[in-house]
């Protein structure tokens, strides 16, 4: 497991929540194939393969009473009409069923643009989430990559505002070697 970050967000209460970005393996060789098949090719039967992975790092990091809602960082409507699925939803779907976890959407995307292709600077301005009560409960918070961090960050943002008392953010696949995510403004 490649843990790159964790740190402390408040929440409304300004009670500190911690919050764990994770991005497992690079983005490169079968791993990058898979992840391209899954987004590109419709290969949905990838997301399983992906799943397993964020599973286990979900083994080394929970405890037995935890009790973890998943959910995914939503793609924008354009992809999601273009490929007539999500495939980070597809994998957090996975990832319940492997790990008897109850799976709900907590995240709506608010921004049409997607990340891909962007700079650094836009991907950390462009996106942003509105969510949906969570009820003082841990969640895992799941995407296909991490290039940034900025979709985890805004996602984590809001799932903290949102009543999470604790975040796991986790990737199949990761891009550069260190995950930065952005501190949240106060």
């Amino acid at each position: 497991m490649e843990l790159y970050r964790t740190e402390r967000i408040a929440n409304t209460s300004g009670q500190l929540i911690d919050v764990s970005y994770i991005g497992v393996e690079r983005h490169e060789g079968s791993m990058r194939k898979a992840i391209l098949n899954l987004k590109y090719h419709g290969q949905r039967h990838v997301a399983r393969q992906l799943a397993e992975i964020v599973v286990d790092v979900l083994g080394e990091l929970s405890t037995p009473n935890n009790e973890f809602i998943v959910t995914w960082a939503p793609t924008t409507r354009r992809r999601l009409q273009k490929r007539s699925y999500d495939q980070s939803e597809l994998i957090a779907r996975h990832v319940g069923a492997l790990a008897h976890l109850p799976v709900r959407r907590l995240l709506r995307r608010t921004n049409s643009k997607h990340q891909t292709g962007r700079s650094r600077l836009e991907r950390l301005q462009g996106v942003s989430f509105i969510g949906r009560s969570v009820h003082h409960r841990p969640v895992v918070l799941v995407d296909d990559v991490t290039t940034t961090g900025a979709t985890f960050a805004a996602a984590a943002r809001e799932l903290v505002r949102c009543g999470a008392n604790r975040v796991i953010c986790v990737a199949p696949s990761r891009t550069l070697a260190k995950i930065s995510a952005p501190h949240q403004r106060r």
